[in-house]
């Protein structure tokens, strides 16, 4: 039965591929502004609630404009999965992607001391994933999906970027450190909630989060030197960019002043296209605001 799930989902994800992007841009239009239940739902209110928190300056016509782009960019990452997971492998990158800062990621690494890259949920991160993976095989923290099958497909996928994933626990982080020491690279989603006792509270666009401490962490213990790099849609449904920024100074003085320095670069990477940023995680849930969501 296992077996069978899980090619059906190899066949949607396959279907969903032969869709082609502009199409997957207009069909979120369309999922917006023809089920007033999406203006309803947890995924709505949520980003609601973020931007408004983020971007306390916007008026109430403002807000709910760039609520409304930012959720049609959310349903641009579901529809895009075929793309990402299907498509994209058998294809050459630079047909869909303009990559701009590769040769600061490649400097730092030529130093053999190991790279960190750091990102945020911007846009597409599958697309950059097989972007990064692809110049650079590398480790990958994640997350497993609640849904095993899902979540099967989705490794494999990635897989075949170059990608080797490890979970967020002390096997993986070990597995992380091994790969820094032998001068690989390892990339990290630097805004993922992270378990209380992971987390240190630094501001997030001016608000108070509960933010992760590994990428810290690694940058403190093994000195290996830290990038961002992000993706974003190009405007008229051209592809994407994925940007590599230069080495990130001062991430190695104490860990609130580390994990502080991070925030403020994935803030930058942000502002790019703050609309394409994933603002329907609950990413204030422990900030200390009572009952925000």
């Amino acid at each position: 039965m296992s077996f069978f799930i899980t090619k059906l989902i190899v066949f949607f994800v396959f279907v969903l591929g032969l869709i082609p992007i502009k199409a997957v841009s207009k069909l979120s239009w369309w999922n917006l502004f023809t089920k007033g239940a999406l203006g309803r739902s947890d995924l709505y209110r949520t980003t609601k609630t973020n931007l408004k928190l983020a971007f306390p300056e916007l008026g109430s016509e403002e807000l709910q404009l760039l609520t409304k782009r930012s959720v049609v960019e959310t349903l641009k990452t579901f529809g895009e999965i075929g793309f990402a997971w299907s498509w994209l492998l058998k294809k050459d990158l630079q047909e869909y992607i303009v990559e701009k800062g590769l040769i600061n990621a490649q400097k730092s690494l030529d130093r053999k001391r190991g790279l960190i890259l750091f990102t945020p949920h911007l846009s597409n991160i599958e697309v950059m994933l097989n972007c990064v993976a692809r110049n650079f095989p590398c480790m990958v923290l994640y997350s497993p999906s609640k849904n095993k099958y899902f979540d099967k497909v989705m490794l494999e996928a990635r897989r075949r970027m170059g990608a080797e994933m490890v979970e967020p626990n002390i096997a993986g982080v070990k597995s992380i450190l091994g790969k820094l020491k032998q001068g690989g690279v390892v990339l990290i989603a630097g805004d993922q909630v992270p378990a209380l006792e992971g987390g240190l509270v630094a501001n997030f666009f001016s608000v108070p989060a509960l933010t992760m401490t590994l990428v810290s962490k690694l940058k403190l213990k093994t000195g290996a030197p830290c990038h961002s790099v992000f993706c974003i849609r190009k405007p008229g449904e051209l592809g994407f960019e994925v940007t590599y920024s230069e080495e990130i100074e001062g991430m190695d003085l104490d860990m609130q002043s580390s994990v502080d320095r991070m925030n403020e670069e994935l803030e930058k990477c942000i502002m790019n296209a703050p609309e394409q940023y994933a603002w329907e995680y609950k990413r204030y849930k422990h900030s200390g605001l009572k009952d925000i969501y």
